[in-house]
C-alpha cells in the first residue's frame, strides 16, 4: 500500500509512489553540473537543479532592491518558511510544528547535548560509524565534564546491533546518537527498533539523517526518535548552508533551547524582562538567518515530492546493485558496503587493491570528471547514486578504477 501522510500535514501534496525513467532523465537534464561532471557525491554535496538556482538568484535580486529589513519582504519570507516547514513535514510524516529550520546537523546535535544538562558520569551511546557532525559535540562535553561515551559497531546485522545497544544502556544513559544511514559505507540502521528501546528507558534518541532525508521514505511516527536532523545540500539537492530538525512534540519541553534570540520567541520585552518561547519547534530558530536559502530549498523539495521518495530509493538501490555487479567482476576491487537487499541505500563504497582512497578519488576527478570522495579511512571511495544518475555514471567509475595508475 502506498505510504500516505497522517495528521495535520496530510492535506498537502502526497509524494507519488513511483516515477518512470523519462522523469528521472528530465531531472538529469535539469541539473547544470551533470553537463560537466559525473555527479556521484550526493552523500557529500549534491548538484543543484536549475529551478533551485533560479529561485535563489531571484530572491537575492529582490533582496538587493528591497533589503532584508523591509517589512514587506519579511512577510514574504515568513510565509515561505512556514510553507517549507509544512512541505518537509509531509515528506517525513510529521507535524509542521515539529520542524525547526536550522543550519547544520552539528548544530542540532549540539542543541540536544546542551539541553540535556549532562553531568560527569552520564553515558551517551554512539555508533562507531558516526560522521564528525554526530560525535564532536559529545567529545567536547566528554573532555569538559567527563561524559562516558560508548561506540556500537554497525556492520549491517540488525539483530546484533540492537542487542549491542540494549546491552550498552545503563541507568545513567542519557542519549543515543546514530545515523539513519551511515556516511562511510551506506549501512541502513534499525532506527525504529533502537528508538523503542531508548524510549522505554527515558533515553533521548538523536538521528543524523544526512544520508537519508531526500533519499528514502521516512515516517517519524514509525521511527519513533526524538530528534531527526538533516542538511539541505545532500540528497534533497538544496542550497548549501541550511538544514532542518524534527523534534518530536513530546520532547520539545524536555529539550529546552540552549540559547535564544529573535525568531525563537512569540513575545519579549526588557525591562522588566519577559520572554515567551514559541510553543513549537520554532523555539530552536533564532538569530540572523539566510531566508533566501530556505525559500529556495522549496524548489528542491517540490522535485522530491513530484518524483516520490519511494521511487528515488528504489532507483538508487537498483543503481547500487548494478554497481555491485560491475565492481564484483573488476580485478582488485574490494566492496565495503554490505548487501542489504531492497532496503539498501544509494551509497556504494569500494576500494582498489594497492590504492589510497584520496589518490583514487583524485584520479576519478582529474582523469574522468567524477565527483566522489575518499571513504572508509581513506582506503576506498564512496559513490553516491541518486535518482538523476544512470548507467553512464557507473561505467565511468569502473573505467576510472581500471586505468588507475599502479
Amino acid at each position: 500500500m502506498p505510504w500516505k501522510p497522517r495528521g495535520p500535514a496530510a492535506g498537502l501534496t502526497c509524494p507519488r509512489l513511483m516515477a518512470d525513467t523519462s522523469t528521472f532523465a528530465k531531472l538529469r537534464e535539469a541539473i547544470p553540473a551533470i553537463r560537466h561532471y559525473h555527479c556521484l557525491n550526493s552523500g557529500g554535496v549534491a548538484p543543484t537543479p536549475q529551478a533551485t538556482i533560479d529561485l535563489q538568484q531571484a530572491l537575492y535580486d529582490r533582496e538587493a532592491v528591497m533589503t532584508t529589513t523591509n517589512p514587506d519582504l519579511r512577510e514574504i519570507y515568513s510565509k515561505e518558511l512556514a510553507a517549507l516547514r509544512s512541505e518537509i513535514a509531509v515528506l517525513i510524516n510529521a507535524d509542521p510544528d515539529e520542524i525547526a529550520l536550522i543550519r547544520a546537523v552539528s548544530e542540532a546535535v549540539s542543541f540536544v547535548a546542551a539541553a540535556l544538562r549532562l553531568q560527569r558520569g552520564d553515558r551517551v551511546i554512539l555508533t562507531a560509524a558516526e560522521h564528525p557532525s554526530g560525535y564532536l559535540a559529545w567529545l567536547t562535553l566528554r573532555d569538559r565534564i567527563g561524559l562516558e561515551l560508548v561506540a556500537i559497531e554497525a556492520d549491517g546485522h540488525d539483530d546484533a546491533f540492537v542487542s549491542d545497544v540494549e546491552k550498552a544502556m545503563t541507568p545513567n544513559t542519557r542519549a543515543f546518537c546514530l545515523s539513519h544511514v551511515t556516511t562511510e559505507r551506506g549501512i541502513v540502521l534499525p532506527v525504529d527498533r533502537v528508538s523503542a528501546l531508548a524510549r522505554e528507558r527515558g533515553v533521548v534518541t538523536v538521528v543524523d539523517a544526512a544520508q537519508s532525508f531526500g533519499a528514502r521514505p521516512t515516517d517519524m511516527r514509525q521511527l519513533g526518535c526524538d530528534v531527526y536532523t538533516f542538511p539541505a545540500f545532500k540528497w534533497s539537492m538544496g542550497p548549501y548552508g541550511v538544514g532542518a530538525m524534527y523534534v518530536r512534540r513530546d520532547a520539545q519541553k524536555r529539550l529546552h533551547p540552549w540559547g535564544s534570540g529573535a525568531g525563537a520567541v512569540s513575545q519579549s520585552s526588557f525591562p522588566p524582562g519577559e520572554a515567551h518561547l514559541h510553543e513549537n519547534a520554532q523555539r530552536y530558530e533564532f538569530g540572523a538567518r539566510p531566508f533566501a536559502l530556505y525559500a529556495a530549498w522549496r524548489a528542491s523539495i517540490k522535485i522530491l515530492g513530484d518524483l516520490g521518495l519511494e521511487a528515488i530509493q528504489q532507483r538508487s538501490a537498483a543503481q547500487a546493485a548494478e554497481a555491485r555487479a560491475v565492481f564484483s567482476d573488476l580485478p582488485g576491487a574490494s566492496i565495503r558496503t554490505p548487501e542489504q537487499g531492497d532496503a539498501r541505500s544509494g551509497i556504494f563504497t569500494v576500494g582498489l587493491e594497492g590504492a589510497d582512497g584520496m589518490a583514487l578519488a583524485n584520479h576519478c576527478l582529474k582523469a574522468h570528471r567524477i565527483l566522489c570522495r575518499a571513504a572508509d579511512h581513506h582506503t576506498a571511495v564512496r559513490l553516491s547514486f541518486h535518482a538523476f544518475n544512470d548507467a553512464s555514471d557507473i561505467q565511468a567509475a569502473a573505467n576510472a578504477f581500471e586505468d588507475f595508475p599502479a
